[in-house]
């Protein structure tokens, strides 16, 4: 089923214009009497069917409200160390799909790619990424993108958090598991580092503002498998 967020409250029918009705009309061709989810500004979910179609206009005739949220209980804001290319786009479409609240773009230490290369236009195009990947996995919202942060910076919103994790090597004891087991969490955040890994002053600085180090196992993961497989744990044990 089609799956299209609005940024408008759902009330009556719903006409949809510009990008909206090019990308209906255009990209997917769809025609009249073939039904759309439609998700609004509130997160609430509406089956829709086309009476009318054009390139530039599309009418929706709403038929129901639909009592569904494919989303986890806890918030969780991953903190991605910046990767390189098609593997920054790799986590963001694929922590989209595992759950993910919001992603914020970090600069760590050894981040290769350069803090002034992370521009608007990149910005759009990664939420493009969550945008389409929200679609395809039925979301209720659209994770947000963020602007980018340096680790300083990154760290000292972690308070905010109910429950703040870094992965890390050196870390041989405490798992995600032991953490969470039999407790909920509102509000969690993930600190993923880059290629090379966290520098250790940065996973001491870490910890000194209580970020809890972990451990993913006995073996190294890739930064852009690192924080979907992190996202599949804390969901996983939400089941």
């Amino acid at each position: 089923m089609t799956r299209l967020f609005v940024d408008f409250y759902v009330k009556d029918n719903i006409t949809l214009s510009g990008e909206d009705a090019r990308y209906i009309s255009k990209v997917l061709r769809m025609k009249t009497g073939e039904e759309i989810d439609i998700v609004d500004k509130d997160s609430k979910t509406y089956r829709t069917r086309i009476s009318s179609i054009s390139t530039d206009e599309v009418f929706l005739e709403v038929e129901a409200e639909i009592d569904e949220s494919g989303e986890p209980r806890s918030r969780i804001t991953l903190y991605q160390s910046v990767s390189k290319g098609e593997r920054m786009d790799l986590t963001i479409q694929k922590s989209v799909e595992l759950g993910v609240f919001r992603i914020v773009p970090v600069i760590s230490e050894r981040v290769i790619v350069k803090g002034d290369s992370i521009n608007d236009n990149k910005i759009k195009r990664w939420s493009k990424i969550a945008l389409e990947a929200a679609r395809q996995s039925r979301r209720s919202i659209v994770p947000e993108v963020t602007e980018a942060k340096n680790f300083k910076d990154a760290l000292k919103e972690a308070e905010a958090y109910d429950l703040a994790i870094i992965p890390w090597e050196d870390e041989k004891g405490t798992t995600i598991k032991e953490i969470i087991k039999d407790r909920e969490f509102k509000d969690i955040a993930v600190f993923i580092g880059p290629e090379g890994g966290f520098e250790e002053a940065e996973a001491k600085a870490a910890g000194d503002m209580g970020i809890i180090p972990v451990s993913l196992g006995p073996r190294i993961l890739r930064t852009e498998t690192a924080g979907p497989a992190v996202l599949a744990m804390l969901t996983y044990e939400e089941l």
